[in-house]
């Protein structure tokens, strides 16, 4: 990765670089470290401070990230600086304001809050689905993301099956906010042994799982069942128990009880600018059933002219959630 820094390529000064992001975290991360020493007259003086913009570029000169500088660390014995920056949805993620929203889709909610909070709009994908509610002290990305979530909340309602259900992530293009579709595939990448997959890791656990729920009224008297077959019939019946709550969806609380096999693996692999979270992949292996994946997490190392990554994946496209409270619909 190329590092620049007020139009300064600092590159050649730069020791490592770890760029990195997650569907949690949100924001994406650099981090670098650079030399500076002012008693070496051979090597030039490029302060960075806090609050400064940092750009990084791949190989062919495309911008794959801009952000500013959040943290910088100072080794006068090791002359070395190492300084954490992240992108502007950092931004987003910290800003807190309070705003009522009628009737206006998630795209022009999410055009609202970049032009109050100070980052440029982007792409956002369209639909067409007016929502409303109240938000009081939430950050820009909670307000962004309790809007798509609404949406979306609508738009799924008749599907049945998960693969069809649009789920939303935003991500930063350079200095411009987009929203996407999460876990849109990316084309023309798959990580196999064969030619860029060094090593992997997989685990799977049943000490949670639930495949069964007991169903009572508000006395407590048994009502029903809810319950995987599926995962019964393969691992035996394991349940849990929901007393039924008036004031609460009874068929969503049920289902959130109901906990699958706990599946992580991790790839480490050549370095590919394209991969990152939120995004999925292609992955045939030895361990895992070959098929799409979906990036949970992924850390890029640039060291010693070497460009590495570790993914974490995901077995499911999972979505970040802002849910909307009843209290909060009232406008």
């Amino acid at each position: 990765m190329i590092i620049k820094h007020k139009g300064n390529d600092i590159t050649q000064l730069v020791h490592r670089i770890t760029w990195s992001g997650s569907r949690t975290a949100v924001a994406r991360k650099l981090v670098f470290e650079y030399v500076q020493d002012a008693r070496d007259p051979n090597i030039k003086d490029y302060p960075i401070d806090n609050g400064e913009t940092v750009h990084g570029y791949d190989e062919d000169g495309n911008e794959v990230f801009v952000g500013n500088v959040y943290d910088v660390e100072k080794d006068v014995k090791s002359s070395f600086v190492t300084v954490t920056a992240y992108d502007h949805l950092f931004i987003l993620t910290k800003s807190k304001t309070t705003r009522k929203f009628v009737d206006m889709t998630p795209e022009d909610i999410a055009t609202a809050i970049c032009q109050e909070l100070g980052v440029e709009p982007g792409t956002f994908e369209q639909t067409g689905t007016p929502v409303s509610f109240i938000a009081v002290r939430k950050t820009g990305y909670q307000i962004i993301m309790m809007a798509y979530t609404e949406a979306a909340k609508k738009l799924n309602a008749d599907k049945t099956d998960e693969k069809d259900k649009v789920k939303y992530h935003p991500v930063m293009n350079g200095a411009r906010l987009d929203i996407i579709k999460k876990g849109t595939l990316i084309e023309g990448y798959e990580a196999n042994g064969l030619n860029n997959l060094l090593n992997s890791h997989y685990k799977e656990s049943i000490e949670n799982m639930v495949n069964q729920v007991l169903i009572t009224d508000e006395q407590g008297n048994q009502s029903s069942f809810f319950k995987d077959d599926d995962l019964i019939e393969k691992y035996s019946m394991i349940q849990d128990v929901y007393k039924t709550d008036p004031k609460k969806d009874t068929q969503t609380e049920v289902k959130a009880l109901i906990k699958k096999p706990e599946q992580s693996a991790t790839l480490d692999c050549l370095g590919d600018y394209r991969v990152k979270a939120p995004y999925s992949i292609m992955v045939k292996e030895l361990l895992l059933k070959p098929g799409q994946f979906w990036i949970k997490s992924d850390s890029h190392e640039f060291a010693d002219g070497t460009h590495m990554m570790k993914l974490e994946l995901e077995f499911e496209n999972i979505a970040n959630e802002e849910k909307v409270t009843d209290e909060e619909k009232k406008v």
